[in-house]
Parts: C-alpha cells; sequence; structure tokens
C-alpha cells in the first residue's frame, strides 16, 4: 500500500487484510511486526512515515505511538502491532499486518465478492475484523458509556459470525454454543445456545441487519430454545418482538438467560416483550 494511501481510498484489485490473511499463521503476523519493530527504533524521526486518515488527519508513525495489543483479551499472549491516535493514546487507529499499515476501516473492508451476508469467522483475517468491529468500533467510537456494557474480548476459537454488505463489515454476533464451559474457572456447561453478544454500527442500524443476524443465530442452532444473554436492552427486546411478529408459532423459541441458562435461569422473551413499552426504541444496539 502507498505510504500516504488514504482509510477511504479504494483500489481496483486492491485485496484487504480479510482477503489475503486466509492462510496466515498468527506467528507469521508476529514475526513480521516484531522485524518492523526493531527497525523503526532506526527510523529518520525527520521524516516519518505517515498515515491518512478519512477525516484528513495524518498520523505519524513513531515508537511512542505504536504498541501491542492482545487479540484475544488481555490473559491471552497472542498479540498484534497497533498504532494509536495523537489524540487519544488508547484508541487504535491503524493495525500492521504482513509488512503494512491498514486503518482500522480498510481492515473492514472486502473486495472479495463471494464475502456477502453473515459469515462465520474462522480465519485469523476474519478474527481481526472481529476484534476492530468489537475493540475499536464498539468500544471507543460507537458505545455509550451511560448506557452500554463492553464486550469482553473474544476468544480465538469463540463461535462467532460477521455480516458483511457491499464489501464492508456492518455487524458481527458471538454465541456459546450448548455444552460449551461457562468459563475457564467453571465445569459447568450451558443448557442451550446463548447468543452472548450482537452489534450493528450505527451507520447501518435501521437496514435489518440485526434482526437478520437473530434470525441466522435460530436457523444455524436449530433447538426447541435458544438464549440471549441477560441483560437484554429494550431495543433487543423490539427485535426479538420483530421477530416473534414474523414467527408467531415461536413464542417458547427466544429466552432472556442468566448464567448456563438452566430451567431457574431464564426467562421468556415473548412473555416480558408483552409488559414493555418498545416503541421509541431502535433495533440492533449492542447487545451485551
Amino acid at each position: 500500500m502507498d505510504r500516504h494511501l488514504k482509510e477511504g481510498d479504494f483500489l481496483i484489485g486492491m485485496k484487504f487484510p480479510v482477503d489475503f490473511l486466509t492462510n496466515v499463521s498468527q506467528a507469521e503476523l508476529e514475526v513480521s511486526a516484531h522485524v518492523y519493530m526493531n527497525n523503526l527504533l532506526y527510523v529518520n524521526t525527520d521524516c516519518p512515515e505517515q498515515i491518512i486518515l478519512s477525516d484528513s488527519t495524518k498520523v505519524s508513525v513513531d515508537i511512542s505511538r505504536v504498541g501491542y495489543v492482545p487479540l484475544y483479551g488481555s490473559g491471552d499472549k497472542k498479540s498484534i502491532l497497533a498504532l494509536f491516535s495523537p489524540a487519544d493514546p488508547l484508541a487504535a487507529v491503524a493495525l500492521y499486518l504482513l509488512g503494512k499499515w491498514w486503518t482500522v476501516d480498510n481492515i473492514l473492508k472486502t473486495s472479495d465478492l463471494a464475502r456477502d451476508g453473515i459469515i462465520e469467522v474462522t480465519t485469523i483475517g476474519e478474527r481481526i475484523v472481529l476484534y476492530v468491529l468489537n475493540r475499536v468500533i464498539y468500544r471507543v467510537r460507537e458505545m455509550n458509556s451511560e448506557e452500554d456494557l463492553p464486550f469482553l474480548c473474544h476468544g480465538g476459537k469463540d463461535y462467532a459470525k460477521i455480516c458483511w454488505c457491499n464489501g464492508g463489515a456492518v455487524g458481527f454476533y458471538s454465541v456459546k454454543p450448548s455444552g460449551s464451559l461457562y468459563n475457564c474457572f467453571s465445569t459447568k456447561r450451558y443448557q442451550l445456545p446463548v447468543m452472548d453478544s450482537i452489534f450493528v454500527r450505527k451507520c447501518h442500524r435501521g437496514d435489518g441487519f440485526g434482526l437478520q443476524m437473530l434470525k441466522n443465530f435460530v436457523l444455524s442452532f436449530q433447538h426447541d430454545s435458544v438464549g440471549l444473554r441477560y441483560p437484554l436492552t429494550k431495543a433487543m427486546y423490539k427485535m426479538c418482538e420483530k421477530y416473534l411478529c414474523q414467527y408467531p408459532e415461536y413464542t417458547d423459541l427466544l429466552w432472556e438467560v442468566e448464567g448456563v441458562g438452566g430451567l431457574n435461569q431464564r426467562f421468556n422473551i415473548a412473555k416480558r416483550s408483552q409488559t414493555m413499552d418498545l416503541r421509541a426504541f431502535s433495533c440492533a444496539a449492542p447487545h451485551p
């Protein structure tokens, strides 16, 4: 990539990280990043490399703004190299992937026309897209600190799907499948599939992507009952209400779940939504 390429630019035939990071290992990314960091120590600081963001902000690449971030949470040793904003030292604006800096917005793009719809996360490139959607787009840019709760980092083997549309990632959801461990400190296992996070970018809300992901979740597991992690927002209740309006025969399908979802830890969403005034809430807001 040209060192001054803006994040909104698109080149014909250009591949984005999710397109070429299909058969690449985490170790290869880390080796490339370590080599770059070693070389950065000897770069002429009078003429630094610059990344140009979509608002025309230029971010110089120097050792004081570059650092490693854990891809799968603080307890995991796997990491990627990030460039941070001068205005916010906790906000990553670009990631270093196999010899190039990629702005976070370009990381969410694809040139693969077949990458469309709701697709399961399997490759390291898709894991990085999931990381950016969760930890950068939602947590740094779009989370309302007064209303929303942060998601935990998704683990390297967590079941998750990304929603793609018109060459970009617009949202994701993740699931704890039935039978999976509640956490690494417990021997308890989930009693039913539980959607533990769902997110649609603000610029794509109101277009039905949240409802599409809910339908995909139900169809992917085909259980008599599926759960959504407690506490549900009113926006999530409204989305469930829309689903139940389309499929009124499934009033016993959706449950709000605490813990592993035992019989005394689940609450019927159809019944609860009848007691709420949901008219003022938009669908597909973040759900912890």
